[in-house]
């Protein structure tokens, strides 16, 4: 059985490009983990900010996150589902989303719809952190009373 990871690496330096789904929550609800289908081209030149890049953390696992910001030797990058911020180096970085498939609708990166999401997603993360932390602490205060008793 080949691996995934080196066939996704091995494509995108042979062929360009990487289609398949993604695993996992951090860029919910743009795209939905098994469901969804990316589209992802070989990094040509250095990402912009809103880019989506697909990068390698700690040389095993691949990982798609919005650019945020472009600093001297890489960007900081975060997912759309998450709430911390991670500094990614250039080299690191394989791959852009240049497109993606939403129940089978394709959706492009300059798509006017597209657009609004990723300025409203990026407005709102202070007060969606905000609140997602103050849930997360209730819990958990809720947690140690119902414990207690």
């Amino acid at each position: 059985m080949t691996d995934i990871k080196t066939d996704i690496k091995t494509l995108l330096q042979t062929e360009g490009r990487f289609v398949g789904t993604t695993m996992g929550v951090s860029m919910r609800p743009m795209i939905i983990s098994g469901r969804d289908v990316v589209v992802v081209e070989k990094k040509k030149e250095r990402l912009k900010p809103l880019d989506v890049a697909l990068y390698m953390r700690n040389d095993k696992d691949y990982i798609l996150h919005r650019v945020l910001k472009v600093t001297e030797n890489g960007y900081i990058i975060r997912g759309d589902n998450c709430y911390k911020d991670e500094i990614v180096k250039e080299e690191d970085v394989i791959g852009v989303l240049t497109q993606y498939f939403k129940k089978e609708r394709p959706i492009f990166m300059d798509d006017k719809k597209y657009l609004r999401y990723v300025k409203r997603r990026l407005f709102w993360y202070k007060p969606r952190k905000f609140f997602v932390i103050t849930k997360q602490k209730l819990r958990k205060i809720a947690k140690r009373i119902i414990k207690g008793k």
